[in-house]
């Protein structure tokens, strides 16, 4: 993928991602929108590079939403 190739895909995550942004988005913004569509697609891209911290980030995140779900959800009972 060239340079251009890739500023084209990032004009058109960050439009859909988004679309209320008053100017340029870092990538750092727009991993998090991208991990919630499709986190196979995200974990494949982030093969063998430095977007793996990412994953492993996200993966914890998700783990900790899941487990304060699952506290208050026993708390109710």
């Amino acid at each position: 993928m060239n340079t251009q190739q890739r500023l084209k895909r990032v004009a058109k995550l960050q439009s859909l991602l988004c679309p209320r942004s008053d100017g340029p988005t870092t990538l750092e913004e727009l991993y998090p929108s991208m991990w919630k569509m499709n986190q196979k697609s995200f974990i494949e891209m982030a093969k063998n590079n430095s977007y793996q911290l990412f994953v492993y980030q996200f993966e914890q995140e998700d783990a900790n939403a899941v487990s304060v779900a699952h506290r208050r959800t026993a708390a109710r009972r």
